[in-house]
């Protein structure tokens, strides 16, 4: 059984994380018109934006826009392989196709396949990669395949064999060697997520969209924020260059690990320009004059962005002793450019609304919670993800007495490990500090700090003290 006719683009720029694509066909098929350019350009993936630690990557959720395009409105996890194969034959007989999540570790057509680099680039010491589901489109089945539509990274449109795809709909979550992957993404297990689109756009409606995508891009780059949660720190826009001139800085030290970071950073702030472009490109087709002139003007820039990055590569190679110096100048140059293209950008959209930022609804916050209290719910919300994702039997309803390991505890050296990776990210993610836990000759010790909720609490908590900030990037 095959849905109704489905001929979707094959041709996607490979910087397109897998969900576009997939989100775009479906918003075309509920009849809203969309493209890539603007689908990205929605969640600010045009927006430059790093961390504290110089990583490059989207932040949309940190500026508090609510979604102008698409949302989730059902995620599903099944129960059983039969039970989730009802429901996409179902799904497929009356709607089309469908969204699944699973992991590309069992994709027989794609790079990833049985291959151990998979798991090894996730769990190693210092990785920094996010494990993710990855999501395709299933547009028909029958008895022995499903048919899927995968255009990135595998450009792939056609059969899976069933056992190939059960095995790919299990999920990262059942992947044993990944557990102790240090930073994960809610994973799934047979899951679906179902799309839809905010605001059914007709030509009038998206020539408006494309206007707010350009007038948000324009004023949010201007305006280079930065977002502090907690010890943690996130630029945006123009804030981003002037990290980059800061780690550059005649008086920063900058030895062989750090010229890597710069390059790397330097390397990586060009992806957001090129989904820019994209929807420049796409705004010169619908919105006309002046924007076939941005594209123009901002391909441009994009070019120097990258000749300052060989040139970099270029004085790495010689050890020119004034590279810093060269770059500098160069980058102080292009900025300046810069700015006075985006100023020049949104004076032509002055008039356009913004996309939408969530009012806040919090009048009355209460007290800040201690230090202390952080590091305990930390600890606790860990031991109940441990519970109820790995079937852990950790007493939590003896609060800060529940024992963890040793004489009095239940948990085995694997579940300990696992349970030490959980905290391990969540102390990260908090408060910005790189830690390491899962020592397990600390268990043996006479006062080991793993024999409690509350002897582990402590631990961290003389650990944690005074909070440095993490010093990668």
């Amino acid at each position: 059984m095959i849905s109704q006719p489905f001929q979707p683009t094959m041709d996607i720029p490979y910087y397109y994380p897998c969900n576009f694509p997939l989100i775009h066909e479906i918003l075309q098929r509920q009849g809203s018109i969309s493209s890539l350019g603007l689908l990205a350009s929605s969640r600010l993936y045009s927006l430059t934006s790093c961390s504290d630690r110089g990583l490059i990557k989207p932040y949309f959720h940190k500026l508090d826009y609510e979604e102008p395009m698409w949302e989730v409105f059902g995620e599903r996890e099944f129960d059983s392989f039969e039970q989730g194969k009802a429901y996409i034959r179902e799904r497929l007989e009356n709607e089309g196709p469908l969204v699944v999540t699973g992991t590309s570790y069992c994709l027989p057509y794609g790079d990833d396949y049985r291959n151990p680099e998979y798991i090894h680039k996730l769990v190693k010491q210092d990785s920094r990669l996010h494990l993710v589901d990855h999501w395709l489109a299933v547009y028909g089945m029958d008895e022995e395949h499903f048919y899927v539509y995968d255009p990135v990274p595998s450009k792939y449109m056609g059969a899976v064999s069933s056992p190939d795809f059960q095995e790919f709909w299990k999920g990262n979550k059942n992947i044993s060697e990944l557990e102790i992957a240090r930073r994960k993404e809610t994973l799934r297990t047979y899951g679906t997520m179902e799309i839809r689109a905010v605001e059914t756009l007709d030509s009038a409606g998206y020539r408006n969209m494309l206007r707010s995508a350009l007038a948000t891009q324009a004023y949010e780059f201007i305006a280079g924020r930065t977002i502090w949660e907690g010890n943690r720190s996130y630029y945006f826009g123009q804030a981003v260059t002037s990290q980059l001139l800061q780690r550059l800085h005649p008086d920063a030290e900058v030895d062989r690990e750090q010229e890597k970071a710069i390059s790397a950073f330097l390397f990586d702030m060009r992806w957001s320009r090129y989904f820019f472009h994209d929807l420049l490109e796409e705004a010169a087709k619908w919105l006309n004059s002046p924007h076939d002139q941005y594209v123009e003007e901002f391909g441009a820039m994009i070019a120097r962005w990258e000749q300052a990055h060989k040139l970099l590569q270029i004085a790495r190679m010689k050890r020119s002793p004034e590279w810093r110096e060269q770059l500098t100048d160069i980058i102080e140059q292009l900025a300046a450019d810069e700015l006075r293209w985006y100023e020049a950008l949104m004076t032509t959209h002055q008039h356009a609304d913004r996309f939408r930022q969530i009012p806040s609804t919090v009048e009355n916050p209460g007290p800040t919670p201690s230090h202390r209290e952080v590091i305990e719910r930390i600890v606790l919300d860990s031991c109940d993800e441990l519970n109820r994702y790995h079937n852990a039997p950790i007493p939590l309803e003896h609060g800060l007495q529940a024992p963890l390991y040793g004489s009095r505890g239940r948990l085995d050296s694997l579940e300990l490990v696992t349970l030490l990776a959980v905290i391990e990210q969540s102390v990260e993610d908090t408060f910005g500090v790189g830690i390491t836990l899962a020592e397990l000759a600390a268990a043996s010790m006479p006062e080991s700090p793993y024999r409690t909720v509350e002897s582990l609490v402590e631990y961290l908590e003389a650990q944690l003290k005074p909070c440095p900030k993490d010093d990668e990037g």
